[in-house]
């Protein structure tokens, strides 16, 4: 990953002591569903000052519990969570419904993530005070190489960023075999590979 970014030596380190805090030594990655919820200005109706209108009408968090639940039937085995977004409201919602509807999974977060509430790394209205584009940049890219620990991934394929995570976790990533519920699908060929992969 760090030759696709080509990342500079400063933000490497940051990558890799922020991955150092908060990936468990003991994870398997193929027991592991990572869910990065993407949300804020990417949905109609937004109420981000100087953001761009929304694309896409924004899955109900309930509809990523479903499918995590649908992952644990299909392989009862799974003992991890990866949950990540730019929106620090959605994604404390959604911990909350996990640690209410599936106690017993383990719920790996990005500690110290900025959760900058936009999908612009430009734009910092956000919930964290004094953050910079530079930990924007160090959040986004923690949170990729986070999910490249996933083996099951419940995403919106109407997003670029979610779909890079899925397309990515298949070449780059340390399971085997990724499986993708799209709850968001969109009809364009990046989707498909981020669904299907190149088979």
């Amino acid at each position: 990953l760090a030759y696709y970014f080509r990342v500079k030596p400063w933000l490497r380190k940051e990558i890799d002591e922020r991955l150092r805090r908060n990936i468990p030594l003991d994870l398997n990655p193929q027991r592991t569903i990572g869910v990065p919820i993407r949300r804020s200005d990417k949905c109609r109706r937004h109420a981000i000052e100087g953001s761009a209108p929304g694309e896409m009408e924004c899955p109900p968090l309930e509809e990523y519990l479903k499918k995590v639940k649908e992952f644990l039937e299909f392989d009862p085995r799974i003992e991890n969570v990866i949950v990540t977004s730019e929106d620090k409201s959605a994604c404390d919602e959604f911990l909350e419904v996990l640690k209410k509807e599936l106690p017993s999974l383990r719920v790996i977060q990005n500690i110290g993530d900025v959760q900058q509430g936009t999908g612009s790394g430009s734009k910092l209205e956000a919930y964290t005070e004094g953050s910079s584009n530079a930990q924007v940049v160090a959040s986004a890219l923690t949170s990729l190489h986070m999910h490249m620990r996933a083996r099951y991934f419940v995403l919106t394929s109407k997003s670029t960023w979610t779909s890079t995570i899925a397309v990515m976790a298949r070449v780059y990533g340390f399971a085997s075999e990724v499986i993708v519920f799209d709850i968001g699908p969109n009809k364009n060929t990046f989707a498909h590979l981020a669904r299907r992969g190149c088979a």
